[in-house]
């Protein structure tokens, strides 16, 4: 049996409606496997450079280094020095372990998930090396 011009024409019809249907799905699960990508890439960046922190701060028991390598910990990041800290004490005695936390925002890259993305990283080295 043999179809008609007529029928192909519906079926184009109901593809055009099919895709306007799922699109937009789609489309939103793009966007929130990028969004969700930044965002861990983000974490990532930012636990790194807690652990670069926590590091120097063990090793030269020196805060004003420890915030210098936990910024450089996370290049293109610009994370403001105001926004790490370290456990009460530091490394007053040996063998302590010194705590760096780092607490940043940043704007999200499609707003899919909220206008801004805050990550906490931390870290923990035993001083002394």
């Amino acid at each position: 049996m043999k179809r008609s011009k007529v029928q192909k024409g519906r079926e184009r019809g109901a593809v055009a409606v099919e895709f306007a249907l799922v699109a937009p799905i789609l489309l939103a699960i793009v966007v929130a496997i990028v969004e969700f990508s930044s965002f861990y890439n983000l974490q990532i960046s930012v636990t790194q450079a807690a652990r670069e922190a926590a590091r120097e701060m063990a090793v030269t028991k020196n805060a004003g280094q420890a915030v210098t390598a936990g910024v450089a910990g996370a290049p293109g990041l610009g994370i403001p020095p105001g926004n790490i800290t370290f456990s009460a004490g530091g490394c007053a005695t040996p063998g302590a372990t010194v705590i760096a936390t780092i607490t940043f925002t940043r704007a999200s890259l499609t707003g899919f998930f909220g206008p801004t993305v805050t990550v906490n990283g931390r870290a923990a080295m035993r001083c002394g090396g």
